[in-house]
């Protein structure tokens, strides 16, 4: 297509004149510390794009910033590999039915139990325990305090300490992530003997607290050693971290605000490593190509998709789903990901991720529409249309077909947007592309009106994706524009698969209901998902035994950071 490659040749040269200056260990297991040679400290450079990171991203405005800082001080009971595996870090167990950490109950109650390992503790030397995960718990649960509240808290009836090592939560109806509770998922343990008496008497001023900056204390293999203006910026090992004390000794923090001066940077081999937001697709293909101090590794996170306007849409056919199909079958997803991605990724059939745990057991119930332009044409055909003389398809009125197709702002999806208009005028269909101004990027309002389809990433996992698809959250006046629904898609028979989905425990039967969810979804394509995004993670060659993170959403980027070495 010449208009992708014209628009790929176009972006790489704005990079390349840019940048033109310069076996593994089971989580439980507590390797020992290498002796550290005198006088010298290993040091390595964590590059961070962007906002300024937060060492607990669960309060206030910190919510949704780089987690990389979070990982790497704080860890909870169970947190995520690479693969986004959960596995027991402080806890001596992950709860299940199977040893009895996990109980349901005749009536639809649960309760599940977890031990904390011997020896653990806060960065300050207090003893972590259960009455930690208690004020936790409570205080996560207290909506006048601000900490993020997560929907599974509804469930939750009661939280004791049985002993201080011992904590059971007990809840009024099943929910199968109930065993990811005390972990970055939902309720990160916060210190009590810290935090309690500020979270009792002074609330209006618990978010502006030392704490979340100079005085942070966690359980991670790293802590705060100092801070710039709030913002953490050098970080020391963890002598009593409870697998064991890292073999690096310091971390820095470094912020940039521009992608540029980061792959300067980069270049220039004063920056060990990117984790988390970094740099468009063009830039770090060039970066990769320039870059001899080390190497690019990607991986899929969430897919590049459109979202269909389903209410006060324009023109009214979107809302057919014989529509939607053709649109999906006009365009060549193969050919986009070949020219865009320079064949990095793959098409993404689906919203849930093909690296997700969940993949294998709804694959077999995914529809696929393969690139097939004279079946989209059937498919308009069969609403009525005709093809006029200038090749777009107009109805019985003579009024021509056309729609708008807005993109969020970013080199992928700019890209993306005008692949998509092409692939569609060619298939008969009149296209104006919109790219959202970044000044309107607060005006929920707006964002949530388009006329007709916006093309933007989404969430691959289970948990964050099912929201774009329940009635229920979808954005509304009335309800002050909340919802991650944004084309307001509304299905009865697929919100009832989402609600039994979400309480039910036994694997079997749950995965019904995911094949359930995934063959409404795929049949009557409420978000038409285009390919999978690509991020990357960036490693210098003096680094060794870091493992790229290869699952999307929490999945740990520094999950084994205990073992990181440099040579």
């Amino acid at each position: 297509m010449a208009t992708l490659a014209r628009y790929l040749v176009f972006g790489i040269a704005l990079v390349v004149a840019s940048c033109a200056a310069p076996q593994r260990p089971l989580a439980e297991q507590r390797p020992a510390a290498e002796p550290q040679r005198p006088g010298v400290v290993k040091r390595v450079t964590i590059a961070i794009l962007g906002d300024a990171p937060q060492l607990y991203n669960s309060i206030g405005a910190a919510s949704g910033s780089d987690d990389v800082a979070e990982e790497l001080v704080n860890r909870g009971l169970v947190e995520a590999d690479d693969t986004r595996v959960f596995l027991p870090v402080l806890a001596e167990a992950i709860p299940t039915i199977e040893n009895g950490l996990w109980k349901l109950f005749p009536d639809g109650r649960m309760e599940t139990t977890w031990r904390i390992k011997p020896g653990a503790e806060w960065h300050d030397g207090a003893p972590y325990t259960a009455d930690d995960l208690v004020f936790t718990l409570r205080a996560s649960m207290d909506p006048e305090l601000p900490l993020v509240i997560r929907p599974a808290f509804a469930s939750i009836e009661s939280v004791t300490a049985p002993d201080p090592r011992t904590v059971t939560v007990r809840w009024a109806r099943p929910f199968i992530d109930a065993d990811k509770l005390f972990s970055r998922e939902m309720a990160l343990p916060l210190p009590r003997h810290l935090l309690e008496r500020a979270a009792a008497e002074d609330k209006a001023n618990f978010a502006n607290l030392s704490y979340w900056t100079e005085e942070f204390v966690g359980t991670g293999p790293f802590k705060v050693k100092e801070t710039l203006l709030g913002t953490p910026a050098l970080l020391q090992a963890n002598d009593r971290y409870v697998l064991g004390r890292p073999k690096i000794d310091e971390i820095e923090l470094r912020v940039f605000a521009d992608p540029n001066t980061l792959a300067a940077s980069i270049l220039s081999d004063t920056v060990d490593l990117v984790l988390g937001r970094g740099f468009d697709f063009d830039q770090a293909m060039v970066v990769e190509s320039q870059w001899r101090g080390g190497r690019v590794e990607t991986r899929f996170s969430g897919t590049m998709a459109i979202y269909t306007q389903l209410v006060g849409r324009t023109p009214p056919v979107i809302g057919e789903v014989q529509f939607r199909r053709a649109l999906l079958h006009a365009v060549d997803r193969q050919q986009m990901i070949d020219v865009l991605m320079n064949g990095r990724s793959t098409i993404a059939h689906s919203f849930l991720g093909s690296n997700e745990p969940e993949y294998p057991d709804a694959e077999s119930s995914l529809v696929r529409y393969e690139y097939d332009p004279r079946r989209a044409a059937q498919l308009i055909e069969g609403l009525g249309y005709t093809r006029g003389p200038d090749g777009i398809y107009r109805d019985a009125a003579n009024q021509r077909l056309s729609v708008e197709i807005r993109a969020e702002q970013g080199q992928t999806e700019e890209k993306s947007s005008l692949a998509v208009a092409d692939y569609w005028q060619q298939a008969g269909v009149g296209v104006e592309t919109t790219v959202a101004p970044r000044q309107r990027a607060r005006d929920l309002e707006y964002q949530y009106t388009f006329p007709a389809f916006n093309l933007r990433g989404q969430s691959s996992r289970i948990a964050a994706g099912l929201s774009n698809y329940q009635g229920s959250q979808s954005p509304y006046p009335e309800n002050r524009w909340v919802g991650n629904n944004r084309g307001r898609y509304v299905n009865p028979e697929l919100d009832a698969a989402i609600d039994r989905y979400v309480v039910t425990i036994p694997i079997r039967e749950r995965v019904q209901e995911l094949q359930t969810i995934v063959r409404l979804i795929t049949d009557q394509l409420p978000i038409m998902n285009l390919f999978y995004s690509v991020q990357f993670t960036l490693i210098a060659n003096r680094v060794e035994n870091m493992v790229p993170v290869k699952g999307s959403g929490t999945a740990g980027k520094t999950w084994n950071s205990q073992l990181w070495d440099v040579k």
